[in-house]
């Protein structure tokens, strides 16, 4: 491919890869040993290939060999010195840790995390607010263990599932953890880390009395959804403003009871106090049991429809007022969105590997994509949408085109061929060989041609 007068005198793809630091990268492999037992593809080519992949929309091993092989001239600007081959990247898929593409995740994320806030926090709302809720990735093979009931032929499909939190002012995850589908919600709650004075609404996926009040002590409140077997006692009705009485039900205070039964197995000094046999595992379980209450808030709604009823929240915040606490919860929709458009934009249909080391390494390259994009569009001085900027890239992805160029003005070597074209009827000049017929220009071409003329 030509270069266009716009040349930064490196590819698309290299202009991305700048936003890498090689060096720091390097030191998070050496930290987590990424590179052991590696003779040529070290950690750092392995995340270049991979986002090569991500953003080309690769769909096999074979695509992506060809991919690189068309771009050899390329390659000393990708920071590749060979050509990789499909089994040399099948078994690094298979063997580096996918701590490591987490690490460079979360490198990312605090380098560039200032660029990311759009300052839409929710009127009212007084703390920092997260949004925390999971996807399901359907995959072909039962390689993590699927949720839902088997078919009717008694096959079913694994899946994974991406535990996933976000702040309510930037559109990428903090934090993330990959799962089987079958895990349940409820049991990473207590394991993602929300610093205190914090504010985190959540759906109704996530009940755990437990950690609920966990969150209680360490100062963090919480929106989420009552269940409809949800049982309370009424400890104080509150009084509900009179601008909130269209609007607001019931706000009370109430108090909700958890036990929690476990087994777990007997220490070696536990041991030596027990009489009778020890079982041929010598392994002998106990039961224990522990419970506790949680003083919450309970507020009920009408819904936006006041025909089809009332929705009830339930937080531990009790200075917050009902309303702006119900926008909170109304705010959870924001992660939803995203979950839509990383599947839109990263169909994650096929994986470069059939084992679970590969599909977490992938899912995790997506994330990174996906933030580097965020980042490119921040710096643009025109307006992206995130699926129309991800396509652009794509195309130009081995472009010797001006990345930032391009995507502040798209058109601009098509105004120079309409320009060219008028110099030619203005002076009655013809510089081309070949006889041309009329030419009809876009309205909005000569409208904008006309503006920047008189704008010089």
């Amino acid at each position: 491919m030509g270069k266009g007068t716009t040349n930064s005198g490196i590819p698309v793809f290299g202009e991305v890869i700048k936003m890498l630091d090689k060096e720091e990268i390097m030191q998070i492999a050496v930290k987590l040993q990424a590179d052991r037992y590696t003779k040529r593809l070290d950690a750092y080519q392995h995340l270049i290939i991979m986002l090569f992949a991500t953003l080309g929309e690769f769909v096999s091993l074979r695509e992506l060999e060809i991919g690189f092989l068309s771009a050899a001239s390329r390659m000393n600007h990708f920071g590749m010195d060979y050509m990789v081959r499909r089994s040399t990247l099948s078994d690094a898929n298979a063997r580096r840790t996918p701590a490591f593409f987490e690490a460079v995740y979360n490198v990312l994320y605090a380098r560039y995390r200032s660029r990311l806030s759009d300052s839409r926090p929710v009127k009212g709302l007084k703390r920092p607010l997260f949004i925390m809720d999971s996807t399901t990735i359907s995959l072909f093979s039962q390689v993590f263990r699927g949720t839902g009931r088997n078919s009717i032929n008694g096959q079913k499909k694994g899946g994974a599932k991406a535990h996933t939190v976000i702040r309510a002012d930037e559109d990428v995850p903090v934090f993330v953890v990959i799962s089987d589908a079958a895990t349940s919600d409820h049991v990473l709650l207590s394991q993602m880390p929300i610093p205190s004075g914090s504010c985190i609404t959540f759906d109704m996926g996530y009940v755990d009395y437990e950690a609920w009040q966990k969150f209680a002590d360490d100062d963090i409140t919480y929106v989420t959804r009552e269940k409809k077997k949800c049982r309370y006692k009424v400890l104080e009705t509150r009084e509900i403003p009179e601008e909130s009485k269209d609007i607001i039900v019931s706000d009370e205070v109430v108090e909700l009871s958890w036990t929690r039964r476990w087994e777990r197995p007997m220490t070696e000094e536990e041991l030596s106090h027990r009489r009778g046999r020890r079982p041929k595992s010598g392994v002998v379980m106990v039961k224990e049991k522990r419970s506790g209450k949680h003083k919450c808030r309970r507020i009920t709604k009408w819904k936006d429809n006041k025909e089809e009823g009332t929705i009830t929240f339930i937080t531990n915040d009790f200075e917050t007022p009902a309303d702006i606490l119900c926008e909170v919860y109304r705010r959870r929709w924001q992660i939803e969105t995203l979950f839509k458009r990383l599947k839109q934009n990263f169909p994650l249909k096929y994986f470069l590997g059939d084992n679970q080391n590969a599909i977490q390494i992938q899912i995790w390259v997506c994330l990174i994509a996906w933030l580097l994009m965020q980042v490119i569009k921040s710096k643009t001085t025109r307006k992206w949408s995130l699926s129309n900027l991800m396509v652009a890239v794509r195309i130009l992805l081995t472009s010797y085109i001006g990345l930032y160029d391009f995507l502040d003005n798209p058109e601009a070597q098509w105004m120079k061929i309409i320009r060219a074209r008028q110099l030619e009827q203005t002076q009655g000049m013809q510089l081309s060989l070949f006889e041309r017929g009329p030419v009809f220009e876009n309205q909005k071409t000569l409208a904008y041609l006309s503006a920047v003329s008189e704008g010089d």
